[in-house]
């Protein structure tokens, strides 16, 4: 392993081990303040993005070490990478504001957009960033990095997200949940939609 991929390899094992004070940290002003401080919002930006230019790198560094890339593995991965990011500036376009993006507003269940798909866009988008990268490259690393991401997220959505959602905006909540799914709705159902943080 060359010294800059042992350096990228150490920055995802760091950022993976600081999602636990992170969520604990998210957790806890959700419940005080019912948003996030504004230091709480860079921290989850600089982790995100962070992770996306990490696996890249890592894609880049360990390319070939799963599968040799071809011209498939090119273009299912980068359809995953244009898509997964296509998704996330959805998303971000329903929101309407930065403030609702990065938890630092929590006044409104919007019902429309992407959200009559998902229920959290940005996640499904950077994991399909992810997992695209990897496949694209054929590396094994940058795989192994996407699927932590994607239970770290699966973590954070559970236990911090979904229930601050359920406090903030109660049945509507609970009546949006029934009717889109977590992740991804493949057929748009005839019932009336809301959004949720993600």
């Amino acid at each position: 392993m060359s010294p800059l991929l042992v350096g990228v390899v150490a920055y995802i094992l760091l950022t993976a081990a600081l999602s636990i004070p992170f969520m604990l940290r998210a957790r806890f002003e959700f419940r005080q303040q019912g948003k996030w401080s504004p230091m709480t919002a860079i921290i989850s930006g600089l982790i995100m993005h962070g992770h996306f230019l990490a696996t890249i790198a890592l894609a880049w560094l360990d390319r070939g070490s799963l599968f040799a890339p071809n011209l498939i593995s090119l273009m299912v991965g980068g359809g995953l990478v244009l898509g997964g990011a296509y998704v996330i500036f959805l998303g971000r376009y329903a929101y309407g504001s930065q403030q609702r993006v990065y938890g630092l507003l929590e006044d409104e269940l919007i019902q429309h957009g992407i959200y009559k798909r998902t229920r959290n866009p940005q996640y499904v988008g950077y994991s399909g960033m992810f997992l695209g990268a990897a496949i694209a490259a054929g590396s094994g690393l940058a795989m192994l990095s996407a699927l932590a991401f994607v239970a770290i997220i699966h973590v954070f959505i559970t236990w911090v997200e979904e229930p601050h959602m359920r406090r903030t905006f109660g049945d509507a909540f609970d009546q949006y949940s029934s009717q889109v799914g977590r992740y991804v709705n493949l057929f748009q159902r005839n019932t009336k939609r809301a959004k949720s943080r993600g």
